[in-house]
């Protein structure tokens, strides 16, 4: 079982080494060594992938929507060409109506835009004042378009990833009832200022603790409003009662957690690359002391865990006795997250974002290198 999350902020209590030191000792432990990884999807064996057929012509649409877009012409060229989140979004939503599926793209575009201005090796990565202002000018965004009293004009001089923004939420609103409105608003909020809260611990003295780590990123990881989203994409509206019921919590927060898991297997060696060790596989080395293998086969363990928990949550749901609609909406809403987690896998494993694809072989298992190119 996965300890107790709530517990100390530093990995090294005692102080024994300096910040520094322990980055750099980290980088030394693990450089150019390699590890091969099973496919992930072979730990979630219910939940099939599937993907929307219009995949094509969608990104035709995007390519031409990518024009109109304010941000500078070399982001969107690497996020097109190594991204393809259209394929992601085919994968998240593999019933959803043409249209729909062109405005959830969208939606895919500007988180990773957007998101990449923050993170490592972006332009606001050490820059807190800037991120702080960005996050406030979004979540303005967000409360405009989402609010009770919608406006959909972006300020004026806002920046692009903001600018385009307010678009793309005026659609999703046009497709979600009020409550899925509303939760899609606090969403995208717990988002924002959960980057917020990274980019913070990003710049912290010290590697935090894993698990540490791994609470604030469960609770505030971009993927969540992607839930919600299911309910534009599928066109119905889960009710309140149980989008709140304990069970439908656990099924949420579960598949959260094995996305968060996944995304750091999967995108370690991008991330070691560019210095980011705050990865719960390296975090994992860093505090036990253990091998990059241990540490990896740790992380696939807690997939494995979380997958139970989930599974076994289902049989809990409040079904109807005689409202067949609603236990399909019920079934249509878990099934969106489910594909959280083998959405974001399934596209991991298809482009080239993270890795490339001659690391794979055919049945999926992946050999991750932590050198330096």
């Amino acid at each position: 079982m996965a300890p107790d999350i709530d517990r100390i902020w530093s990995s090294h209590p005692d102080g024994s080494a300096s910040p520094t030191d322990e980055r750099e000792n980290l980088i030394k432990r693990v450089l150019n060594q390699k590890v091969l990884v099973p496919s992930i999807l072979s730990l979630l064996p219910e939940w099939p992938s599937e993907l929307q057929p219009d995949i094509d012509e969608i990104n035709r649409e995007i390519d031409e929507w990518l024009l109109t877009v304010n941000v500078a012409g070399k982001k969107k060229a690497k996020h097109r060409a190594r991204g393809n989140y259209t394929l992601l979004t085919a994968v998240y939503y593999p019933h959803c109506k043409k249209d729909k599926m062109l405005t959830l793209s969208k939606f895919l575009y500007w988180i990773f835009f957007w998101d990449d201005e923050i993170d490592t090796g972006g332009e606001l990565t050490e820059d807190k004042e800037g991120t702080i202002l960005c996050c406030e000018e979004t979540n303005k965004c967000i409360d405009d378009c989402l609010g009770p009293d919608p406006n959909y004009t972006p300020p004026p001089n806002s920046r692009g990833t903001v600018e385009m923004f307010y678009p793309i939420l005026r659609d999703l609103r046009a497709g979600l009832k009020p409550v899925s409105t509303e939760r899609l608003r606090i969403e995208l909020h717990d988002y924002v200022n959960g980057v917020c809260r990274q980019q913070q611990v990003r710049q912290g003295d010290r590697l935090p603790d894993p698990w540490y780590h791994f609470q604030i990123r469960s609770a505030d990881v971009g993927v969540i409003p992607s839930i919600t989203q299911n309910e534009y994409a599928m066109e119905f509206t889960l009710p309140e009662y149980v989008r709140r019921h304990e069970a439908m919590e656990v099924i949420v927060q579960e598949c959260t957690k094995i996305t968060v898991l996944l995304n750091d297997v999967l995108s370690m060696q991008k991330e070691f690359r560019v210095s980011q060790l705050e990865n719960l596989v390296l975090l994992f080395v860093n505090k036990y002391d253990i091998t990059l293998r241990s540490a990896v086969d740790k992380v696939l363990d807690l997939i494995r865990e979380h997958y139970a928990i989930c599974v076994a949550a289902e049989d809990r749901l409040p079904w109807s006795k005689d409202d067949e609609k609603l236990n399909e909406d019920i079934r249509e809403y878990v099934r969106g997250c489910h594909r959280l987690a083998t959405g974001t896998a399934f596209w991991s494993y298809s482009c080239e974002r993270y890795f490339k694809q001659s690391q794979l072989n055919d049945r999926w298992d992946l050999l991750l290198d932590l050198s330096y190119e």
